[in-house]
């Protein structure tokens, strides 16, 4: 059996460490994953507000962390990628010219023309105010890549008043992680 990758890419504020990308680590590290945790947030100079400029800005120190990696001796690549994180991912698979596969979650408008059929599924709360909700299901049905949108959470994937939804969503997105 061929080696196996996973790539996480962190959202603006959401490191590796937080819940939906420190248990998909894990997940994966069980199933005999190399895994990667990209750290970009912390070297991020511009305007927190500006996720466009954050995403430009992070290119550079997410290829110099990737540049030592020899993906051709990888027979199965995911990239796990968290709001700005999603477009970082998309530039990257294009920039290292591969093919992985992808779990989106919460991505944002400029990671749109990254997402691609039979590749990819997409995860995102129905309130986020980051990527419109419908614009992110047109775009996902037009495309047909598979979607799930969460009633009652915004960008963060967690029920602003309900810990136990908040437990129950994270609890569906590690199934997803499981069955990927």
């Amino acid at each position: 059996m061929g080696r196996k990758l996973l790539i996480e890419f962190p959202g603006r504020n959401y490191s590796c460490d937080k819940p939906l990308l420190y248990y998909c680590g894990k997940i994966f590290s069980d199933r005999g994953y190399d895994v990667i945790k990209l750290d970009y947030n912390y070297r991020l100079k511009g305007d927190k507000t500006d996720i466009s400029g954050l995403i430009e800005e992070a290119k550079d120190i997410v290829l110099k962390q990737l540049d030592m990696v020899d993906f051709s001796c990888y027979e199965d690549i995911v990239f796990v990628s968290k709001s700005m994180g999603c477009a970082l991912a998309g530039f990257c698979e294009s920039h290292y010219k591969i093919r992985a596969r992808h779990i989106y979650l919460t991505p944002v408008d400029s990671s749109l023309k990254y997402m691609q059929r039979g590749k990819c599924i997409v995860v995102a709360g129905k309130e986020d105010t980051i990527l419109e909700s419908r614009k992110l299901k047109i775009y996902c049905v037009e495309q047909d890549i598979p979607l799930k949108q969460f009633e009652e959470v915004g960008h963060s994937l967690e029920h602003p008043v309900d810990i136990h939804r908040t437990f129950a969503i994270l609890m569906v997105i590690i199934r997803l992680y499981k069955e990927f």
